[in-house]
This record gives structure tokens, sequence and C-alpha cells, in this order.
């Protein structure tokens, strides 16, 4: 089971990587050097002075994307399930003044099954993000206690994620060198995370939120307003029930019955 923020995350993300590694494929086909002509149907002019160096900025591009992308898709994740009436850990949540890369980092360590490298990567994923954004103004990074903790575990995650070397990826990051191993190995580390946070929520669901505190909650979604301020109808009573099914799947089938009962038209 999934919550409907992880599935949108997922959705976001797999997009969002599929596309990276189409063009690094694509990129792959094309020589380093030589006279190419443009396929007919593409209306774009293309003269690179050196296709190498093209190729390799394109590649680039493609790869800070993917870290923009899913920094900004693990963010949004993090406040919706935050938000989600049924998260029942007020203490962990997405919301105060600290700077989003650190909320990240406190909120994935206080998840069970998220390991403490796990929760740093993600965060430097974050600081990657900020430097792609914020460009040459941005010196975010991980902390020094943070960076000798992921060196002491360099063992652990270099067998645990596919051959990841950790130090390589440091003296990447602190270089500023994108490459595709890195970007691909920080955002699986992104999905196993929101996975795991997803089963703590699934785990934390509370039975004793009323039909009518979750009416209210509803309310503030702007899909379930449109359907909501319909005139009573055998339609809308569909919507509504479909409504619930597909963003509150975990729903027992006696609350849902419920909630329908008192649901009526403004």
């Amino acid at each position: 089971m999934e919550s409907i923020e992880l599935k949108k995350l997922l959705k976001e993300i797999g997009e969002s990587v599929h596309s990276m590694n189409t063009i690094a494929v694509a990129l792959s086909y094309l020589p380093d050097k030589g006279k190419i002509k443009v396929p007919e149907g593409l209306d774009i002019s293309w003269e690179p002075k050196n296709i190498k160096d093209s190729k390799f900025k394109s590649r680039n591009y493609a790869e800070r994307s993917s870290y923009v992308y899913s920094a900004e898709s693990l963010f949004e994740y993090l406040e919706g399930i935050s938000k989600n009436p049924f998260w029942t850990y007020p203490d962990i949540n997405f919301i105060g003044e600290e700077k989003k890369a650190l909320k990240v980092f406190n909120f994935l360590n206080s998840i069970p099954d998220i390991d403490k490298e796990m929760a740093i990567l993600c965060e430097l994923l974050c600081h990657w993000r900020n430097r792609i954004v914020h460009m040459n103004i941005s010196n975010a990074s991980i902390s020094s206690k943070k960076r000798d903790y992921l060196t002491e575990k360099r063992d652990a995650i270099y067998n645990k994620y596919n051959h990841f070397d950790i130090e390589q990826a440091l003296d990447n990051f602190d270089n500023k060198r994108i490459t595709l191993k890195d970007a691909s190995t920080l955002i699986t580390i992104v999905i196993k995370c929101a996975r795991a946070i997803d089963k703590h929520f699934f785990q934390g669901i509370s039975v004793d939120v009323s039909p009518n505190e979750l009416i209210d909650a509803f309310k503030t979604d702007k899909s379930f307003h449109i359907i909501y301020k319909q005139a009573d109808s055998t339609k809308r009573n569909r919507q509504l029930s479909r409504w619930l099914e597909v963003n509150y799947p975990y729903l027992t089938d006696v609350k849902k019955e419920t909630i329908l009962k008192l649901i009526k038209s403004p």
C-alpha cells in the first residue's frame, strides 16, 4: 500500500530519472566528432563547434535537472505527508524556519527504518540542489561531523549501494563535478527513504480520528472541494466515493460509509 503522497513522488522522480537515462543513452550514440545531419522533422538549428563538449554539457544538464527535480519532489512529499490527517507523529514534521536540507535530515533521521547515512545522503542531495539552483552564491554542504560519519561508513555504503564510493562522491561535490553514478545513487536513496516513511506512516495510522475531523481536512483539498460544492446527486456521491478510494484507500469501509453519510451539500 502506498500513500497518495508517495505515489506522486514516485511518478515525478521516476519520470525525471527516465528522462535523465534516456538522454544519456541517446547521447552515447552521437559520435564525438564529424558532421551530423539534423534528422528530418526537427525544425532546429544545431551546429556544435565541439560535439564531445556539447554531449558532456547536455548530459550534465540532465543530471543537474534530476537533482533539482528529485529534491523538490522530496520537499513536497515530506510537507504533504506531514499534513496528512492520518500522520500521527507531531514531533516529526517538515515545518519550522530551518533550512530545508537540514529539515530533511531531521525528518528522515527520526524514521526507524532509515539509517543515519541514508538521511545524510539525502541531505547531501538537497545541498546539490541548492548549489545548482543558486550556482556560485551557494556554499551549502553537510557538516564536518556528518562528512566524517559517511567516511566511517564508506565500506557499508559501498557494499549496500552498488559500489558507491562515498569519498569520491564527496570529492565530486566539493569540486562541483556532477556524475550519473552519484545522481542515480542519491536519487535511489531518496526513494528508499520515502518508502520507509510511508511504512512508518501506515504503522501509526490512528483509528481515533473522527469522521468529522477527516471531512474538515478533506475540505482543504481543491479536488475534493470541486466535488463537495456540487448539488446533492447520485453522480456527486459516486465521485466522492471514488475520491475517497483513490486518496484514502486505507480507510475502512465502515468509516468511508460514515463519511459519505455525513457529507452534505454546502
